[in-house]
């Protein structure tokens, strides 16, 4: 039995015993900076993407593919992860190695996949948490999309044959012609699109070009606006 003046002294000490064995606990369930993209995306597909069809769950899946690159590029020192800016960054790159109908499948799917990751993201088991700031609206999802897919088709007819380069005025007017109401209309875009076709490049693997062909057969009828 303790003697009375040691109380104090054991119960501190088997506090700290405590406090240090939490600490390894919480070391040993922490992943590395290049498992956080697996972790993520095995979590996405647990989640959400075993309730979508095959089609919209490649899309959004190689979207969030994507857009984890774009934010583990910033290195592990950067604990916040900006939404609006990752996303615009990320589209980018992406452009016109998809066809329109990817740009559609997503945009129906992203409040989901944003809440997802305003919930999931804070709790990766990093040793430094992650912060998601700055998640978008459905309309500014709508006006990034509209954006991006302006740009896309300005790239496309941007030809060296064309003397003058793309100007701001161009973009900001072919945006504004493929919104309406806050949402993407999908038959404007269609009808710039679709005369200029989309081929699969050849590197393209047998899973990428199923997922491919699989959007190509969609029309504006299977999207809502």
């Amino acid at each position: 039995m303790s003697r009375p003046g040691n109380y104090g002294k054991s119960s501190r000490l088997k506090q700290l015993r405590q406090l240090k064995r939490k600490k390894r606990q919480q070391a040993s369930r922490t992943i590395a900076w290049d498992q956080v993209e697996d972790f993520l995306l095995g979590r996405y597909h647990l989640v959400q993407g075993n309730r979508l069809p095959a089609t919209v769950d490649a899309t959004v899946q190689r979207f969030f593919s994507e857009w984890l690159q774009t934010a583990l590029a910033q290195g592990e020192q950067q604990p916040r992860w900006d939404i609006a800016a990752i996303t615009a960054t990320t589209f980018k790159r992406i452009g016109n190695q998809v066809p329109w109908q990817f740009y559609a499948v997503l945009l129906e799917q992203v409040m989901a996949w944003q809440k997802f990751l305003l919930r999931e993201g804070p709790v990766v088991p990093l040793a430094t948490p992650r912060r998601i700031i700055k998640p978008l609206t459905a309309t500014a999802w709508a006006a990034l999309v509209a954006d991006q897919l302006a740009v896309n088709l300005l790239t496309i007819m941007a030809t060296p044959i064309m003397a003058t380069p793309i100007t701001a005025k161009q973009r900001e007017q072919l945006t504004k012609s493929f919104l309406a109401d806050g949402h993407v209309q999908w038959s404007a875009v269609a009808a710039l699109f679709s005369p200029l076709g989309f081929t699969i490049q050849a590197s393209a693997d047998e899973a990428a070009h199923q997922w491919l062909t699989e959007l190509l057969a969609l029309t504006v009828s299977d999207f809502h606006h």
